[in-house]
């Protein structure tokens, strides 16, 4: 039997959506090719023991962007051109050059992929030290506003989301012929499911027949009892599904009070795709994740937060494409969500027409096949038993 081709998903965990990124890539694999691909989903900051600054910014990420705001919007900022960037590169690769290297001997892997922008410069440094012509690519994960560091000349293709992100690659010297726009890459499910919003509803213990919103937050999400309190008073019937992303104070605090509308509040889920297929209105923060997921399922999207930085530009690209809506406090919430459920949901579905536009619900796929038509150019390689294998 001919040995499995071993693929290196590189990922961080600050936020849920570079992970959830490579995740999906992984899972694409393993639905086309079960029997011929082994995928590793690694995070090389916490690998091994690197420098205590960078495992420390990756740790307070959350807690950091939401205590100090104005601070990541002006580093973010500063940083973002080229120049800046080179100098932000040198110390990343000073600081994970071993771990990746280390990874990439051991794993032997025939083509590697990155969702996130610190990997691209110490990947490349790597593969032009051991003289060796591995694929190589990179997936943005935002929609439009994303910071030059995605842009280091090494990766062999960028995967971008939108021509907004494009024009920002080519602006920072990436020729246009490495650019490819699959979207964001989303759970691969949101493309095999057949069941009807009705059935779907049923299947999750919802009333079929109520207009349903899902409310989907995370401890970088405030407000959300607020915006809850305003749907108090709008006069259309409907449902509402909360998932607090793991934000345990704010799942306490939604089932311990009454509501006077029906409501199923979940802490943390692993079906988000269901989810979205069961609901007409996604409310959340700009993530570049989230959102590409929202627009996947075909959902109009209110959006009542958003990170300073490259979520502005996520704000911006799905106002200007008319698939949703910014609401900047609990009343402005109410009238949007009132006006769209009334007159027979007219508007609602216009809306929806917009986003179902924009969803990519390929993307996964589109990136997984490429990584496989590159590894099928290369030389076969031995896979040796690695720890880090969690794909298979």
């Amino acid at each position: 039997m001919p040995h499995k081709k071993p693929f290196l998903l590189l990922t961080s965990d600050s936020g849920f959506g570079h992970r959830s990124a490579a995740n999906s890539i992984a899972k694409a694999l393993m639905i086309r090719h079960a029997n011929e691909a082994v995928v590793s989903v690694v995070n090389p900051i916490f690998d091994r023991p690197t420098f205590p600054l960078l495992q420390k910014a990756e740790l307070n990420y959350d807690r950091n962007v939401m205590n100090f705001p104005g601070w990541y919007r002006l580093a973010y900022e500063l940083s973002d051109t080229r120049s800046a960037s080179t100098l932000v590169e040198s110390t990343l690769t000073l600081a994970l050059y071993g771990n990746i290297q280390r990874l990439i001997r051991d794993m032997q892997p025939c083509a590697i992929a990155s969702t996130n922008q610190m990997f691209n410069a110490p990947v490349g440094a790597i593969l032009h030290f051991m003289k060796h012509k591995l694929p190589y690519y990179t997936v943005v994960t935002d929609l439009a506003d994303v910071h030059s560091l995605w842009f280091n000349s090494k990766p062999d293709r960028f995967y971008v989301a939108s021509e907004w992100v494009k024009s920002k690659a080519i602006a920072s010297g990436i020729s246009p012929d490495k650019i490819f726009i699959s979207g964001i890459p989303v759970d691969p499910e949101f493309g095999l499911n057949d069941l009807s919003r009705e059935e779907m509803r049923l299947k999750l213990g919802l009333n079929p027949n109520l207009t349903t919103l899902l409310i989907v937050g995370s401890r970088r999400v405030s407000g959300i009892p607020d915006y809850l309190g305003a749907l108090e008073m709008v006069s259309q019937p409907f449902q509402v599904v909360v998932i607090a992303g793991g934000d345990n104070e704010l799942y306490e605090k939604l089932m311990h009070r009454n509501w006077s509308f029906p409501i199923h509040v979940k802490n943390f889920v692993t079906n988000v795709p269901e989810w979205m297929s069961c609901a007409d209105i996604l409310v959340t923060k700009a993530g570049g994740l989230i959102l590409s997921e929202g627009l996947a399922a075909g959902l109009p999207i209110i959006l009542v937060d958003y990170l300073p930085g490259q979520e502005e530009g996520n704000v911006r690209f799905i106002l200007d494409n008319q698939a949703g809506a910014m609401v900047e406090n609990p009343w402005r919430f109410y009238c949007l969500v009132d006006s769209w459920l009334k007159d027979n949901q007219l508007q609602l579905n216009a809306i929806a027409m917009n986003s179902r536009r924009l969803g990519h619900t390929d993307s996964a796929f589109v990136i997984a096949e490429a990584l496989w038509q590159a590894a099928e150019l290369d030389v076969p390689r031995r896979i040796s038993n690695s720890k880090y294998v969690v794909v298979s």
